[in-house]
């Protein structure tokens, strides 16, 4: 026997057919439809899916979570349906199921302002429960709305979650529902767009011809008002209509220079080259003459040119007073950029580098000196004499041959003196 059928007072009938049983709202609900009637937020957050079943002595309305929950599902969506009256959407996918399990379990999970999450209602399928797969067996989306009082939905608040994987088809019709009644979608924006009553395509084709008068000119002319500025002065047409201004303004014709010779084919050469007052077509010729022309006019420059007011002076004599590039011999107090201490080239040394020089490597010399003071030795694989590689001291290179003796009496007897040498390279020994 069903152990839910001596519960039926709190649950439906149909749980023989694996439909669930109404919706019973736990003791913890109806606490929760009170402080929401008394001004706190009710909030349902999502749906909690489980496979436990329900015993003869479980009282359903204590619970405050279902009894073995194994999925959690997201509220799709939900409708006040007005007069206390609150239905709620979720939808059970398998992806994220690891092992199937029987859907026996339904639970409403809800929170008022920032409390805990709990159980508000409750409902079961008992024993014709649903097998739900594992996600390596696909399964199509269920879908389940959950009808239910709440009171006062005024202080009520739902968690909608919109990573859904499908949408239905109702979700669509809704959708598209409430985008056709909004008064800025389609037909109504265009209206208020074109100022129009009724939407058609000739209406708006009318209207925009009615714009295209007041801002555009028609293909076969028309009059242009305000300035017309044109990039770099350059403006392009068959001929030159009205007044031109700035450096077209003595131009008749695009295709002629300013005597009205045709200069079609050539580049045009401008007062500004000719060192004359006459412009005219420019060609590998009088290039050359133009170029003849102005060398010989510099070159038999006489006489002075003035430098200052009152203060004639020679080219030649200024030419005279430069300094050559080769061994300049410079007079009073030359200058020259002061390079950065490091630098390590070919330019001028100024006071400046060398006092910086040796400001920073001074102290470096000093520290060297303290490291290798009189009488000290300095053992290194190359030949370099100390006093180049230190900038300081005198320094002597042992003889080839010869090693170092620490001075004073040995431990097998012997007494060393200082600068006493000795040793041979070679020895014979003999028998005795």
């Amino acid at each position: 026997m069903n152990s839910l059928q001596n519960r039926s007072t709190l649950l439906d009938k149909q749980y023989d057919t694996g439909q669930f049983s109404a919706c019973i709202v736990t003791n913890i609900g109806k606490e929760m439809i009170a402080k929401s009637q008394n001004g706190q937020t009710l909030t349902f957050t999502r749906v909690a899916l489980g496979d436990g079943l329900i015993d003869d002595d479980d009282d359903i309305l204590s619970f405050t979570k279902v009894k073995n929950e194994r999925l959690s599902a997201n509220i799709a969506k939900w409708v006040d349906k007005q007069n206390g009256q609150f239905q709620i959407q979720f939808r059970v996918s398998n992806q994220e199921v690891e092992i199937g399990f029987w859907q026996r379990e339904i639970g409403i999970m809800a929170k008022i302002d920032g409390g805990e999450e709990q159980l508000y209602a409750y409902a079961t399928s008992g024993n014709g429960a649903d097998f739900l797969y594992d996600k390596t067996t696909p399964i199509d989306e269920r879908i389940v709305n959950i009808d239910f009082v709440i009171g006062n939905a005024e202080n009520v608040q739902v968690i909608v979650n919109g990573s859904i994987i499908y949408a239905t088809i109702e979700d669509l019709e809704n959708a598209i529902d409430e985008h056709n009644d909004d008064e800025n979608a389609h037909d109504n924006l265009i209206k208020k767009l074109f100022d129009l009553s009724e939407v058609t395509l000739e209406s708006i084709k009318s209207k925009i011809k009615d714009w295209s008068k007041e801002v555009c000119l028609p293909l076969s002319g028309g009059t242009m008002k305000g300035n017309i500025n044109a990039n770099g002065y350059n403006i392009t047409a068959t001929k030159f209509i009205g007044n031109l201004q700035g450096k077209a303004d003595s131009a008749t014709k695009a295709n002629q220079d300013k005597n009205g010779k045709d200069i079609t084919g050539y580049l045009y050469k401008t007062e500004d080259l000719t060192l004359n007052s006459n412009a005219e077509i420019l060609t590998v010729g009088n290039i050359s003459e133009i170029l003849n022309s102005f060398c010989t006019k510099f070159k038999n420059i006489q006489g002075t040119a003035s430098y200052g007011e009152n203060s004639p002076t020679s080219i030649k004599s200024l030419n005279d007073n430069k300094a050559p590039k080769t061994s300049p011999a410079f007079n009073g107090t030359p200058t020259a950029p002061t390079p950065g201490v490091d630098t390590n080239n070919t330019q001028l040394a100024t006071c400046g580098f060398v006092r910086n020089a040796i400001a920073k490597y001074a102290p470096m010399l000093d520290t060297m000196k303290k490291i290798y003071p009189v009488g000290s030795i300095y053992m290194s694989t190359v030949s370099t004499n100390p006093a180049t590689l230190f900038g300081f001291g005198t320094w002597e290179a042992m003889p080839a041959g010869r090693v170092l003796l620490a001075q004073g009496k040995s431990s097998w007897g012997t007494t060393y003196n200082a600068g006493s040498t000795g040793g041979e390279a070679t020895h014979q020994l003999t028998v005795g």
